[in-house]
């Protein structure tokens, strides 16, 4: 999975007009995990999620499903969840919120959600690769300019991950720590 998140992070910096290895130095201490996700069957699944609606905060996502599916992508342009259709023997790649401001939102990092199923069970092993938590996460400065300003504000990606973690589950008052909240008014 490293190699593959190495290779993709390669393709993203030459998309961007950086060096193949641009972003790589921010993940040598990487603070990467995986998951294993059990999403058992729900007689009424219209009344239940698996994942409530939300955009991963790392760099990028590998995720490895079954052929049962539920993963739904939100469409900007009219709001619509649209269902990924399961591919065998294949990944699907999110982009997170550490690339959607590294690259100063030339990259978007997609709202999804897991809808359960009502006869059967479903699995899926998303990778998450994040880099170290001393890493401070902001606009790379090669793609800033006077005509391309800095669309946010520096954030520490460990001080990020363990708030948004610390809430991950519960009611709160308040919204989790999301990017939009370093994002600079324009």
């Amino acid at each position: 999975m490293e190699k593959l998140c190495f290779k993709l992070l390669e393709l993203i910096s030459l998309s961007l007009g950086l060096a193949a290895n641009r972003m790589n130095a921010f993940f040598k201490d990487q603070s990467s995990f995986i998951r294993l996700n059990h999403y058992p069957p729900c007689p009424s699944p219209d009344l239940a999620l698996g994942v409530g609606r939300h955009k991963d905060g790392g760099a990028l996502t590998v995720l490895a499903q079954d052929e049962v599916g539920g993963l739904e992508v939100k469409r900007r342009t009219d709001g619509e969840w649209i269902r990924v259709k399961p591919t065998p023997n294949a990944f699907i790649i999110n982009v997170g919120d550490i690339i959607q401001v590294w690259s100063n939102d030339k990259y978007e990092s997609a709202e999804h959600r897991v809808v359960v199923n009502s006869e059967r069970e479903r699995f899926s092993i998303p990778f998450f690769f994040n880099p170290g938590h001393y890493i401070d996460i902001k606009p790379l400065d090669d793609l800033i300019n006077k005509e391309n300003p800095a669309k946010f504000k520096a954030y520490n990606w460990g001080n990020f991950f363990t708030s948004r973690k610390g809430s991950n589950f519960k009611k709160l008052d308040v919204e989790n720590l999301q990017i939009q909240h370093f994002k600079i008014s324009e």
